[in-house]
């Protein structure tokens, strides 16, 4: 937790010092170009299925009858053992064949909606190639960070993610700098695909090794233990590219670069709230979510996540008002990061869905970790609702109409829903209504 906080306040530090750069060496033009990039790299979600998830989930609950030595060796039941190594050979062969489809689709994709809207004066075709050959090959590599958190190694993991979090923001200011435009993302996806190598080379050598020459006596499942949750995951992942990265690429099409550009900038922004908050203080847990789930630990299980749900709720509400003033003041000031960024209303709009956020976020947090995902159906209906509200709203009334309608189905209908089935869910795993509450109090 200590690393992961330390992840969000590096991004916090750094996310403004890395939108002043980009504000003072790029065109409004090449800013949206900049952020659309992100937002349809997102797509290869469509091929990942959201395999790091449950990698993470099952692993976990294998790791709870496993250790590791001070050798770095695994020792423990030799069945978990067996299952674990071949979830991490399952994944790889899955992941090799995603790079690949990555590179390939997207490459074909991007430069087809990109050159829907020239822009002669933007050089972006071999940036996107680029990103996109590095982004398919860091997919590769993957589930072995999955399997090293997965293993209980969080502290090890968000240690690697805070390094590489300061080289992949010093990739991008010193290339930026340089006047290499937007080849600064292909370059910040190299440098943290160089320290992930690094990183496993030089901490998970022995690990990793064990796991990959292991006699596989037992196999995970795949039809019986991963595909029943995986394609669940896949499925709530593709919705949640619907609503959170569907904004920037909307703006680009229909209302230009420069609006896109500002909508990335402050929906950066704005996420660094459920990182800091959210994805520090519960995301950081679940390996050990799944280690009580799997010991039948119910009590301690609900003690932490309800004492961490309200810690994660309480930062963000802090974050929001912090940013919002931040906001106002850069605008009231007419500096120029300010006119880079929304209008303040749409920004007020869209803080507020990600408090609601972070709620929804941790409850399926908490589900995911007992290998389910029952909030499939309101993944989908909420991804609906809020394409349809962007291409309505967003393309008429432009970021604001995008972020009034992605409000009103986190209210009406996501926070709803996802409560509900929470609710069910607990109570239908861990026992009765009174039983749960007595566990919490306790």
């Amino acid at each position: 937790m200590f690393f992961s906080i330390l992840v969000s306040g590096w991004s916090a530090l750094a996310g403004p010092v890395t939108m002043l750069v980009i504000a003072h060496w790029m065109t409004a033009v090449e800013q949206g170009f900049y952020y659309t990039f992100s937002s349809v790299l997102a797509l290869q979600v469509f091929v990942e299925l959201g395999l790091v998830t449950v990698i993470i989930q099952v692993a976990s609950h294998e790791w709870a009858f496993l250790e590791r030595g001070s050798d770095d060796r695994i020792s423990g039941d030799p069945r978990a053992l067996s299952r674990l190594a071949s979830l991490l050979r399952f994944a790889l062969k899955w992941y090799a064949v995603s790079g690949l489809l990555v590179m390939a689709g997207l490459s074909l994709g991007g430069f087809i909606f990109f050159s829907a809207k020239p822009h002669p004066e933007v050089v972006w075709r071999w940036p996107w190639f680029a990103l996109c050959g590095i982004a398919g090959v860091a997919l590769m590599m993957s589930p072995i960070f999955s399997i090293i958190e997965g293993c209980n190694q969080v502290a090890s993991i968000y240690s690697f993610r805070f390094t590489q979090g300061i080289l992949n923001s010093l990739a991008v200011i010193v290339s930026l700098f340089l006047g290499l435009g937007l080849y600064a993302l292909a370059i910040a996806a190299l440098m943290r695909f160089m320290c992930g190598l690094v990183f496993i080379a030089w901490k998970h050598r022995v690990f990793i090794r064990q796991l990959l020459t292991s006699e596989i006596t037992e196999r995970i499942n795949w039809r019986g233990d991963v595909w029943p949750f995986q394609w669940r995951i896949g499925v709530s992942w593709i919705s949640v590219y619907f609503t959170v990265s569907i904004f920037t690429p909307v703006m680009f099409y229909y209302h230009g670069p420069e609006v896109a550009g500002r909508m990335g900038m402050t929906w950066a922004m704005v996420c660094v709230i459920e990182t800091l908050s959210c994805w520090a203080w519960i995301n950081t847990r679940m390996p050990h979510f799944g280690m009580l789930i799997a010991r039948r630990q119910f009590a301690e299980l609900d003690r932490l996540f309800l004492r961490l749900f309200w810690i994660s709720l309480g930062v963000a509400v802090v974050c929001s008002l912090g940013l919002l003033e931040l906001v106002y003041w850069l605008q009231e000031r007419h500096l120029p990061l300010g006119e880079r960024m929304l209008p303040l209303f749409p920004t007020i709009l869209f803080l507020v869905q990600r408090i609601i956020n972070v709620a929804i976020s941790a409850m399926a947090f908490y589900l995911r970790a007992h290998k389910q995902e029952p909030l499939l159906f309101t993944w989908v209906v909420a991804a609906l609702l809020t394409a349809l509200s962007t291409w309505t709203l967003g393309v008429y009334y432009g970021p604001a109409g995008a972020a009034g309608g992605y409000l009103a189905v986190s209210l009406i209908w996501t926070l709803p829903a996802c409560y509900y089935v929470f609710r069910h869910c607990r109570t239908l795993w861990h026992g009765s209504p009174s039983t749960v509450a007595i566990r919490a109090a306790q």
